[in-house]
């Protein structure tokens, strides 16, 4: 009987500092495709350059499809039943949407401001990664 209460007594003790108190274990992984051991360093490498890019910049009131855009959405305020609201772009974009808007003749575009190509420059990164081997 008095074993049973000792092995017990021993167990109850010993039981929760097993299942609360392990320590998870960590390995290093290892190669095994190779007979020596290699030490590598690994180094990112960003270069950064300008570029110069073009770019179109259009008006937006005197585009070369402005009467034709302010005239489309003029009708199609109309249909909906919207009030007038005059238009903040201005122009043609403006005199199209009127036009549109009270049902006028398609007149077409009058003053015609072709698009400009412009350039700018920006910053172009790239980004490489550069091992090293130290046997």
């Amino acid at each position: 009987m008095k074993k049973i209460i000792l092995i017990s007594l021993l167990t109850i003790t010993t039981a929760p500092s097993l299942l609360f108190f392990n320590e998870t274990a960590f390995g290093r992984e290892r190669n095994r495709h190779r007979s020596h051991q290699e030490h590598r360093e690994q180094m990112v490498e960003t270069e950064c350059h300008p570029v110069t890019e073009p770019y179109v910049s259009e008006d937006a009131a005197n585009h070369p499809g402005a009467y034709s855009d302010g005239y489309r959405q003029g009708t199609a305020s109309a249909q909906r039943g919207e009030s007038f609201k005059p238009r903040t772009a201005g122009g043609e974009f403006a005199r199209g949407f009127r036009d549109g808007y009270y049902g006028k003749r398609f007149a077409g575009q009058e003053n015609e401001v072709p698009d400009r190509v412009q350039y700018r420059t920006v910053t172009k990164c790239s980004t490489r990664n550069i091992q090293y081997r130290d046997y």
